[in-house]
């Protein structure tokens, strides 16, 4: 629990986060490719990634897998669309590593902004924050080339070292090939810059 502590000292450094922390009691060891979310599941859960990482993702109506999001160590995950409606998941949460979570029921979280008003700060950034990455997801899709959305990814060292290249391409909006050829392009204008 010490790197939840930590978040919320990062985050609420004012405020004692000790009830907060406590309400996170469950903990769920997960292997790599086990599930957290599956599409029908209720959600109304929100897990704190203590370590591991985790990819959000979808099948198309070909049967493809979207890859939408990932989250890392020291963030949250949840299929947030679920969590907030408090309806059956569209999305699938899987672990892409072996990792560990800390888990608070959103009745437990909303009973803690009742009695305890000072965490509503907590939910306000984590939602403000979840629309922001949103936003600059749907942005960054719809105005940017697959190759610029490349090079975005390589300034994020935890996307390269984690994901498998697979899981890239389908959160890029492309296919392995094309990440293939971006990869291959980029690697030969590399050498002759040098």
């Amino acid at each position: 629990m010490q790197n939840l502590t930590q978040y919320f000292k990062r985050h609420l450094p004012l405020i004692d986060t000790a009830p907060l922390v406590d309400a996170f009691s469950a903990t769920k060891l997960l292997k790599k490719g086990e599930m957290l979310v599956s599409p029908g599941q209720v959600t109304t859960f929100l897990a704190y990634i203590n370590q591991g990482a985790f990819r959000v993702y979808f099948h198309n109506e070909k049967g493809d897998e979207i890859t939408t999001w990932f989250s890392f160590q020291d963030m949250f995950v949840t299929d947030l669309l679920a969590y907030y409606k408090e309806s059956a998941a569209a999305y699938y949460v899987e672990a892409i590593e072996a990792s560990e979570v800390f888990i608070i029921q959103k009745h437990q979280l909303e009973k803690l902004y009742l009695t305890h008003p000072e965490y509503r700060e907590f939910g306000r950034k984590f939602a403000e924050n979840g629309m922001v990455r949103v936003m600059e997801r749907m942005v960054t899709l719809q105005t940017k080339s697959a190759e610029a959305r490349y090079q975005e990814l390589l300034a994020q060292p935890q996307f390269m070292q984690k994901i498998p290249l697979k899981y890239l391409a389908t959160y890029l909006g492309i296919t392995d090939t094309s990440l293939s050829r971006i990869r291959k392009n980029q690697a030969k204008s590399e050498r002759k810059s040098v």
